[in-house]
């Protein structure tokens, strides 16, 4: 079973959590940030919509002293550290200060096809072989231990049904033919919500993180994970199953919205446009006020909080130079995305084509 990066307008939409469903890990999505936007109106004004916003350029907001934009295409990013200050016993030698080499940051998707993301490993492949280290955000070869079940199923006296009501059960098992009833009825409502929102896949060794983290494997580089298995079970599951809920069954009872989004977040990303990805995720389409409560606590620990703690060891990766970087794609964009925080150190943060 799989989910997949950041959830997009329900909790988690494609931006890269790693999700173990049994003894071997699979990829879970994150958490999204509310923002208003107007009701919606019906599946094909929205598709037109989403159309119109994946064809048109990103448009520019004037420049903030405190928040630099992010505003150019791409999903793989060449990080450059500030000039190193040479230290006085440097220049009295006169010492050349070698600048490190440049490091990679390349925004994962996981979901779809290499096809459908439009992505070469063949052209991500030298920049591998050719980088010191190799960093992720978490081990896709984790091994899953018996207590960290307690993340992703229900207690067995509060079936998933006992939260959403047997209509919405019914719902999710239409959606998800593939999970046994069973198992449903014991999955928390984030693990539902991942499942569905990564079009019910099993990407497995498939993925990008996976099939990435294997070819750095291959070529022999040092590895970096940014987090535990355990720290981002315990990301996902950072919001009450029962107020979860709320979300999920909103969600069900609007799953033409769920399916618009999956085929938006997939055009966004070819397009190489996360920013305009991220605005659709804001947007929260279809879902309440107290369910856009939920999905903003979500955020803060899928998004903002984890990409504060990956800061700093990134930042002491791409000084040393040389590192590759996949990460899920909505962390890079964003004021407290991966991209600005980098800028705000000083930090050259260039667009690459792929």
């Amino acid at each position: 079973m799989t989910a997949a990066l950041r959830m997009r307008a329900a909790t988690y939409v494609l931006a890269g959590v790693a999700f173990a469903c049994g003894p071997g890990s699979a990829l879970a999505q994150d958490a999204v940030q509310q923002a208003p936007r107007p009701s919606l109106s019906s599946p094909a004004q929205m598709q037109a919509d989403a159309a119109q916003e994946v064809q048109a350029p990103p448009v520019s907001p004037p420049p903030s002293p405190f928040l630099p934009a992010v505003r150019e295409r791409g999903v793989l990013f060449k990080v450059t550290p500030p000039a190193a200050a040479p230290l006085p016993a440097e220049m009295a030698d006169r010492t050349e200060l070698t600048a490190p080499a440049p490091s990679y940051l390349l925004g994962t998707i996981h979901f779809g096809t290499p096809q459908e993301q439009g992505i070469d490993y063949a052209v991500l492949a030298p920049l591998l072989e050719g980088a010191e280290a190799f960093a992720n955000e978490v081990d896709v070869d984790s091994p899953w231990r018996p207590d960290y079940d307690g993340y992703r199923w229900l207690p067995v006296e509060t079936p998933l049904e006992s939260l959403i009501g047997k209509e919405a059960l019914a719902l999710a098992q239409a959606l998800l033919p593939a999970v046994p009833r069973q198992d449903l009825q014991r999955m928390k409502p984030w693990a539902v919500l991942a499942l569905l929102e990564a079009r019910g896949e099993n990407a497995g060794e498939a993925s990008m993180d996976a099939r990435l983290q294997r070819m750095a494997a291959a070529a022999g580089k040092r590895m970096l994970h940014l987090e535990t298995l355990q720290e981002q079970l315990q990301a996902l599951d950072c919001v009450p199953a029962a107020e979860h809920a709320q979300v999920l069954a909103e969600r069900l009872r609007k799953s033409w919205v769920l399916r618009i989004e999956s085929a938006e977040a997939m055009a966004f990303y070819r397009s190489r446009n996360l920013d305009a990805w991220l605005a659709s995720i804001d947007r929260m389409d279809g879902l309440d006020a107290p369910a856009r409560a939920v999905e903003q606590r979500a955020r803060l620990c899928l998004l903002e909080e984890r990409n504060a703690r990956w800061i700093g060891p990134l930042e002491t990766l791409f000084q040393d130079g040389g590192g590759f970087v996949a990460v899920g794609a909505v962390h890079l964009v964003g004021p407290d995305g991966l991209i600005a925080r980098l800028r705000r150190d000083g930090y050259t943060v260039e667009a690459v084509p792929l």
